[in-house]
């Protein structure tokens, strides 16, 4: 009976755990989200400014400072967009850590889960065995008297 109590206890802790780790999931995910949209809105912004280079140099509408001035923005966006790429590929990187680690806490779970069944399966056969020796005897004591 103590072991069941104690294999009780630590599937308590497991199943916390568990669920610790599936709010990580979460909050990892709503990282990837987020930083995804940050790279889309960078390559949005990139697109629409190349569509406006294009426009106006198809135009003839452009002099030195105005190329120079393109220039320099496709430079920077182009360094935030591969930086902004990076921590994507760290949070996705994270995202994954933490699902595998969901993944063994389940499977740990599920082991005392098992184990926990077992246990009370075994308590009961146990209990039932013994009222049965309990029963047999009175049985046999009244016989005998």
């Amino acid at each position: 009976m103590h072991k069941n109590r104690t294999i009780s206890k630590i599937l308590k802790l497991k199943s916390r755990k568990k669920m610790e780790l599936e709010l990580e999931v979460k909050k990892a995910s709503d990282r990837v989200d987020e930083e995804s949209s940050k790279l889309h809105g960078l390559e949005k912004d990139y697109k629409e400014t190349l569509e406006v280079f294009a426009d106006k140099s198809s135009e003839g509408a452009m002099n030195a400072s105005n190329i120079n001035s393109y220039y320099d923005f496709f430079s920077r966006i182009n360094g935030k967009i591969n930086d902004q790429k990076i921590i994507h590929d760290q949070r996705k990187s994270e995202l994954k850590s933490v699902k595998n680690n969901l993944v063994e806490a389940h499977k740990d779970k599920k082991a005392f889960e098992i184990l926990n069944d077992k246990a009370v399966k075994k308590d009961i056969r146990e209990k039932l065995s013994l009222e049965q020796k309990e029963a047999d005897f009175f049985a046999i004591t009244r016989r005998s008297k």
